[in-house]
């Protein structure tokens, strides 16, 4: 351990550094630097404009601002040392740090010299999907034999007649393809005996053979499909999907990167330690990585500390959110008027004005309780409601609202329930904050996060290098 200590200490200092006038910090959160790199390489990762201005450069340095005092507090919070955070950030930083660790170059000349061994291995007839009927003898007794020569070739006339082949071999062959239908799978010429594959060749797709013997067993197969092996393209991420599971390939891609970065940053250490120790500095060594590294990280900080002060927050916060809407209540308008209530399709129009008056005086909530007493021996109506989130119909939404409350368009009744009317109000207005729930909610987030943002803003010390940006976006 110790050994390996010298080893990484000699390391550290020969690891690549910006000087700062080449990468200046261009924002400063409670002691923590964010360089002018950081800054331009998610600025130009997340920009939608195809050009720039100084004024968007500042707008988003201040967003980033705001971005970096969440992570913040959710690093305050301690949610960056919770087991499920430290998981899932270990699982995505390793899965995207393979591809800084291998030589890509070597895996290549692996995957291009499989390739080609496959090219040779398949042979010209590329692959056909086979499936096999097969009778088997449990004995060398000659009537069991007999036997056997007898049901393939009942078999043989059975698909002569055009029965299904699959259907035949699950419930006549005796092999263990029979439960899957007798389907073998793609095959190629090198995978079979030659007297198999000399026979299967010849077939067409969808084409079968008649009945022969091999190894003591009597058999027809089909050719269900023809397929080349196709370009290396084709076939280029199955083979590195087989590579990724092959160690020895794999071992040596690690260690030829590892040799790589030894030679270029001069670390003075075996080979087995200069893997290790790469995967520890891959975030120095590889700016791009890095990004990509810390990217991922912070993402999840602010997902998690965000859903606690804003998201989940304003969903369980039904004395918030009313108390929100009263106070904003003039913003909330509709721009034409709409219609609260229910569509009602019934057996006549007695049921109806029954309905009419077992709802009359209550909310429209409990309509639905209401109308399941109608329903308890005979089926007399259906009922449709608005938004599931308001319970309104705009117009537009539903045709027999269009027409039994605004009076436009048609419609046809449902089968079996001949009348059709509406119980309900026309409203120009919201009248509750269920009215227009949605974008309260909405509304109500973002002045959680804008009154988080202020407060965040008091609690730690920041500041932004405008000469640097000004030149950012001058460049």
């Amino acid at each position: 351990m110790k050994r390996f200590f010298s080893y990484v200490v000699s390391a550290l200092l020969c690891l690549p550094v910006l000087a700062d006038n080449d990468d200046p910090v261009v924002i400063s959160v409670n002691g923590n630097d964010i360089h002018k790199s950081e800054l331009e390489y998610f600025y130009k990762k997340n920009r939608v404009a195809e050009t720039e201005t100084g004024k968007e450069i500042m707008e988003y340095a201040d967003l980033y601002l705001n971005f970096k005092l969440k992570v913040q507090a959710a690093i305050d919070e301690g949610l960056d040392k919770s087991e499920s955070f430290l998981k899932e950030f270990k699982e995505y930083r390793d899965m995207q740090a393979e591809d800084y660790m291998v030589d890509t170059l070597y895996l290549e000349e692996c995957a291009r010299m499989t390739y080609e061994e496959s090219v040779n291995e398949v042979g010209p007839d590329g692959f056909s999907y086979m499936l096999m009927i097969s009778a088997i003898p449990e004995s060398e007794d000659p009537a069991e034999i007999e036997s056997c020569i007898s049901r393939i070739d009942s078999l043989y006339k059975c698909l002569e007649a055009g029965q299904d082949f699959t259907k035949l071999a699950k419930k006549h062959s005796n092999d263990r393809f029979a439960e899957d239908g007798g389907a073998c799978g793609w095959m190629s010429r090198d995978q079979l005996p030659d007297e198999i594959a000399d026979v299967l060749f010849t077939l067409a797709p969808g084409k079968y053979s008649e009945p022969f013997m091999f190894d003591d067993a009597f058999m027809i197969i089909m050719s269900a499909a023809h397929r080349d092996l196709g370009s290396y393209e084709d076939n280029r991420h199955q083979i590195y999907e087989w590579m990724r599971g092959e160690k020895k390939i794999m071992d040596e891609a690690y260690r030829r990167k590892a040799r790589y970065y030894s030679e270029k940053f001069s670390w003075d250490m075996p080979e087995d330690s200069a893997v290790v120790y790469m995967d520890k500095v891959l975030e120095e060594i590889e700016p791009e990585f890095g990004f990509i590294s810390q990217e991922y990280h912070d993402g999840l900080l602010l997902f998690e500390i965000s859903n606690r002060m804003v998201w989940e927050k304003a969903s369980k916060d039904t004395e918030g959110i009313n108390s929100y809407f009263e106070k904003n209540r003039k913003k909330y308008r509709f721009e034409e008027p709409v219609f609260r209530g229910m569509v009602f399709f019934c057996l006549d129009e007695d049921v109806f004005h029954s309905i009419e008056s077992a709802v009359e005086g209550l909310p429209v909530s409990q309509w639905a309780d209401t109308i399941v007493t109608f329903n308890k021996k005979k089926s007399q109506v259906r009922a449709m409601r608005g938004s599931s989130e308001t319970g309104i119909f705009k117009k537009g939404q539903n045709p027999y609202v269009d027409k039994l409350v605004f009076g436009e368009g048609e419609f046809e009744p449902l089968k079996g329930f001949p009348y059709v009317n509406v119980i309900g109000n026309v409203i120009d207005a919201p009248e509750s904050v269920r009215d227009v729930i949605t974008q309260v909610v909405e509304d109500y987030q973002k002045s959680l996060e804008e009154q988080w943002v202020k407060n965040l803003r008091k609690k730690y010390k920041y500041k932004i290098n405008k000469k640097v940006l000004k030149k950012m976006s001058l460049e």
